[in-house]
């Protein structure tokens, strides 16, 4: 994919991860801990926080560069992950399924040539993870995602629950 190819799909990726997050924030708290979506948005903006200037800017106006398309794949995967994995209390389930299945309907949308970028990025990311939990995720990702029909064979790790990415980077979460 060309480097408007890879800007174009760091944009709709970022705006999905923007759009969910949005719409948590818009469920009563009887539905949605708003403590838990703090909780999550402080992630991500830790995440984002250790781009390059013009790259976080550039997040920040909504016109990400292809240099953003592996952080942004990682921050979808991370709140497909949190969705995922959430207690109960933090986000009701009926609303993780809704929000999940708006996200399939998303990736779904996208052309072929995005879909097999995006399956790159993921094996890209899925190799250099350091994390079996997440490690674990972006492998399964695009089959959750309708990506792939197959489920990958790796062996579940222990522990699968979401750890906050600032936790898997000072070593203070389980390796999974």
């Amino acid at each position: 994919m060309s480097t408007d190819g890879d800007a174009a799909l760091a944009r709709l990726l970022h705006s999905l991860v923007r759009d969910l997050l949005g719409w948590l924030s818009e469920h009563p708290d009887d539905r949605v801990d708003a403590k838990a979506v703090v909780s999550i948005r402080r992630s991500i903006d830790w995440v984002i926080e250790r781009l390059p200037a013009e790259q976080r800017h550039r997040l920040a106006t909504g016109d990400p560069d292809p240099a953003s398309l592996e952080t942004v794949t990682g921050l979808l995967v991370d709140l497909v992950w949190w969705l995922d994995t959430c207690d109960d209390d933090e986000v009701d389930p009926d609303v993780a399924v809704k929000l999940l299945e708006s996200g399939l309907a998303d990736v779904d949308a996208l052309s072929d040539g995005q879909r097999q970028r995006l399956l790159e990025v993921l094996d890209q990311l899925a190799k250099s993870e350091q994390h079996d939990g997440r490690r674990y995720k972006l492998r399964c990702f695009p089959f959750e995602m309708g990506l792939v029909d197959d489920e990958p064979d790796d062996e579940e790790p222990p522990v699968h629950e979401w750890v906050p990415p600032e936790a898997r980077a000072t070593g203070s979460a389980p390796a999974g």
